[in-house]
């Protein structure tokens, strides 16, 4: 009964934040906005795409964590949620959450609209 008790606990506490899984998401920015250019170069994943997309708008890191929302989350969220890890690690937030991959699931293409903070 115990070991029972445990992982129980243990599968609550695992999967109370599940991350999505990216491979299959169509990411689309909803307008033209600096907030959403970073939000969308932040979901690329690419630390290089990020650099270079703060240096055009004239923004630093410090704004992007601490003032730009992504789909109504702070940055950090957003990156955690959506496991933009390299970006995340870039741009120095943490990270606190438990991930979990649903690797039996079927890939089916999912379309997020992503919309920065203005």
């Amino acid at each position: 009964m115990n070991t029972l008790t445990t992982l129980g606990t243990a599968l609550i506490i695992g999967s109370s934040v599940i991350t999505f899984d990216t491979s299959a998401a169509q990411f689309v920015a909803a307008d033209d906005s600096p907030g959403t250019q970073t939000c969308m170069a932040i979901a690329s994943n690419n630390r290089l795409d990020l650099v270079h997309k703060m240096r055009d708008l004239g923004i630093n890191r410090r704004v992007i964590s601490d003032k730009l929302l992504c789909n109504n989350m702070s940055t950090a969220k957003f990156a955690s949620i959506y496991g933009f890890n390299k970006t995340a690690k870039y741009l120095k937030l943490e990270s606190t959450q438990t991930s979990i991959h649903d690797l039996a699931k079927t890939t089916d293409d999912t379309v997020i609209v992503i919309a920065g903070s203005k």
